[in-house]
C-alpha cells in the first residue's frame, strides 16, 4: 500500500512539474507583453510618423518627375510627327513618299500610315516593335484634309511604375493616419488573445501531463505484475505517438520473453528426460543379454518327452525373443535421447537435405517436394536437421495410412523478403493434431500414433531450439485436410 501511495504522489509531482513549466513558459511572454507593450505602441506610433511623412514626400516628387517625364515624351513625339510633316512628299500626301527610309531614321517610331482628305490610305511603312512594349498613336493633320499617323513603342513598365508610385504614395498617407497612435482596444483585444491563449495552452497542458503519467503508469503496473508472476500481463497502450511505440516495444519483449522462457522451460524438461534416458538405458540393456540366453537355454535343454510342456516352453522362448527386442529397440531410442550430438552449424543448402530425403525408398515414394524459386542456405547441422524433416515426414506418412490413405507428404519452404529464417511446412494426410495436443505432442513420450514413442517429436524439437529455430503445429488444417508441422531455421549469413 505503501509503495503505491509514493507512486501516486511522484505521478501527481510530475503533473505539476509539467503544468508549472508550461505556466512558466506561456506567462512569461504574457507579462513582458503586458508591460512593453504600451511603450512599443508608443515608439512605433512616432516611428511609423516620420517614416510615413519622409516616405511621403519622397514618393510624391518621384511622381511629379514621373508625370514630367510621360509629358516630355508625349511632346517629344508630337514634334516628331510636325516635322515628318514638313517634308514635301508626306505634306502633299504623295503615294512614292520614302516611308520605308524615314523610318529607318527615327527609331522610335513603329509605323508612318498617310490617308488622303478621304481618308484611305495613301502610302504605310511599319516595322516590328521591340517586345514588352506598348502602340502610342500620333495623328498629325496634314494641308487639304489628309493626315499623318505615326505610332511610336512605349515600353509597358512606364504605366506599372506609375501605378506603382501611385500605390505606395497612398500606402505612405494611409499610416500616416492611421499610425499616429495605438488605440487602447489594440492593447486590449491583444492582452485578451494571449490570456486565452495561455489558457489554452494550460488546459492542454494538463491533459498530456495526465495522459502521459498514466500511460506510464500502467506500464510501471505491468512490469510489477510480471515481477510478481503474471506472464500474461500487457499494457496494450492505444495510439500512434512514442508512448503507444513504448508501449508496443514493451509487450513485444514481453511476448519475446515468454516464448524464450517456455522454450528455456522446454529444453530443460527434455534434459530431465535426457538424463532418465540413458539410466533406463544402462539398467534396462544390461539384464537384457543374461534374460534371453536363460530362456534360450532353458528352451534348448529341455529333453523331456511332453509335447505340450515342450510346445509350451518353446512360445514361451519365442514371447520372451520377442519382448526383449522391443526392450531393445526401446533402449536405443533412449539411448538416442541421452546421446543427442551438439548442434555444428554450418551453410548448407536446404534442397541437398530434402533431396537426400527423396532417396529413402521407404519416404521417397509418398514424398512431394515443392520448392521456391530461388535457393535457400541455411546455417545448420545437416545431419540433425535431416533427422528432424525425416521424423516429421515419417510421421506424416504413418499418420495419412492410419487414415485410411496413402500417406502423401509434402514438404516445402520459403522465405520473406527481410527474414532471417527460412519457414519449412510439412503436411500430412493425417486426421490433424487436437486444439489442446498441440503443445503436448512435443512432449516425451506422448504420441498420437498407434505405435510408438513419442520420443521423435520432442528430439525433433528439441533440435529446432538447438538451432535458434522453431517447431509448432499450425493452428490451422493443411490443405489435404492433415496437420502441418512449420519449422524454421535460421538462414546463413
Amino acid at each position: 500500500m505503501s509503495k503505491t501511495a509514493d507512486f501516486l504522489r511522484r505521478r501527481v509531482s510530475l503533473q505539476v512539474k509539467l503544468v508549472a513549466i508550461l505556466m512558466v513558459v506561456v506567462l512569461t511572454p504574457f507579462a513582458a507583453s503586458a508591460y512593453f507593450i504600451d511603450q512599443v505602441g508608443k515608439v512605433a506610433a512616432n516611428f511609423a510618423a516620420g517614416e510615413a511623412a519622409a516616405r511621403d514626400r519622397s514618393v510624391q516628387k518621384a511622381l511629379d518627375a514621373h508625370l514630367e517625364w510621360v509629358a516630355l515624351t508625349k511632346q517629344l513625339h508630337a514634334e516628331v510627327a510636325s516635322l515628318l510633316a514638313r517634308v514635301p512628299a508626306i505634306a502633299g500626301a504623295d503615294p512614292q513618299a520614302p516611308l520605308t527610309t524615314l523610318l529607318a531614321e527615327q527609331r522610335q517610331l513603329m509605323s508612318i500610315r498617310l490617308r488622303a482628305p478621304g481618308g484611305h490610305e495613301v502610302a504605310y511603312a511599319e516595322r516590328t516593335p521591340p517586345p514588352a512594349t506598348t502602340p502610342y498613336l500620333v495623328v498629325h493633320p496634314l494641308a487639304g484634309g489628309a493626315t499623318l499617323e505615326v505610332t511610336f513603342a512605349i515600353p509597358d513598365h512606364l504605366q506599372r511604375d506609375y501605378q506603382e508610385l501611385a500605390d505606395a504614395l497612398d500606402v505612405a498617407r494611409k499610416v500616416a493616419q492611421a499610425r499616429t497612435g495605438l488605440p487602447s482596444g489594440y492593447t486590449t483585444a491583444f492582452l485578451a488573445l494571449v490570456g486565452t491563449a495561455a489558457l489554452a495552452v494550460v488546459v492542454l497542458g494538463v491533459f498530456a501531463a495526465n495522459r502521459v503519467t498514466r500511460r506510464i503508469a500502467a506500464l510501471v503496473e505491468v512490469a510489477r505484475s510480471v515481477s510478481r508472476g503474471d506472464a500474461e500481463a500487457r499494457a496494450h497502450l492505444r495510439g500512434r505517438d512514442e508512448m503507444a511505440e513504448l508501449g508496443v516495444a514493451f509487450d513485444t519483449m514481453l511476448d519475446d520473453l515468454g516464448r524464450q522462457r517456455g522454450e528455456i522451460e522446454y529444453l530443460q524438461r527434455i534434459g530431465a528426460w535426457q538424463d532418465v534416458a540413458r539410466r533406463l538405458a544402462h539398467e534396462i540393456k544390461n539384464p537384457l543379454t543374461p534374460i534371453q540366453l536363460a530362456v534360450q537355454q532353458c528352451v534348448s535343454t529341455y529333453g523331456g518327452d511332453d509335447p505340450r510342456f515342450k510346445r509350451l516352453l518353446a512360445d514361451t522362448g519365442e514371447i520372451v525373443e520377442e519382448e526383449i527386442a522391443g526392450l531393445r529397440r526401446l533402449v536405443d531410442t533412449f539411448r538416442t535421447l541421452g546421446q543427442l550430438p551438439r548442434v555444428e552449424a554450418a551453410p548448407v543448402p536446404l534442397a541437398e537435405i530434402v533431396e537426400e530425403l527423396s532417396l529413402d525408398p521407404a519416404l521417397g515414394e509418398r514424398l512431394v517436394v515443392r520448392p521456391p524459386d530461388r535457393p535457400i542456405l541455411l546455417r545448420a547441422d545437416k545431419l540433425l536437421l535431416k533427422r528432424v524433416l525425416a521424423n516429421l515426414v515419417e510421421n506424416g506418412v504413418h499418420a495419412g495410412q492410419e487414415a485410411g490413405k496413402k500417406g502423401a507428404v509434402t514438404v516445402s519452404w520459403s522465405t520473406a523478403a527481410g527474414a532471417r529464417q527460412a519457414t519449412i511446412t510439412v503436411d500430412d494426410e493425417g486426421k490433424g493434431v487436437a486444439a489442446d495436443a498441440r503443445e503436448r505432442v512435443f512432449e516425451p513420450y506422448v504420441t498420437t500414433k498407434a505405435t510408438g514413442t513419442g520420443l521423435g517429436l520432442a528430439i525433433a524439437k528439441k533440435i529446432a531450439l538447438e538451432h535458434g529455430g522453431t517447431l509448432e503445429v499450425a493452428p490451422t488444417s493443411a490443405p489435404s485436410g492433415g496437420a502441418r508441422f512449420v519449422l524454421t531455421v535460421p538462414l546463413a549469413d
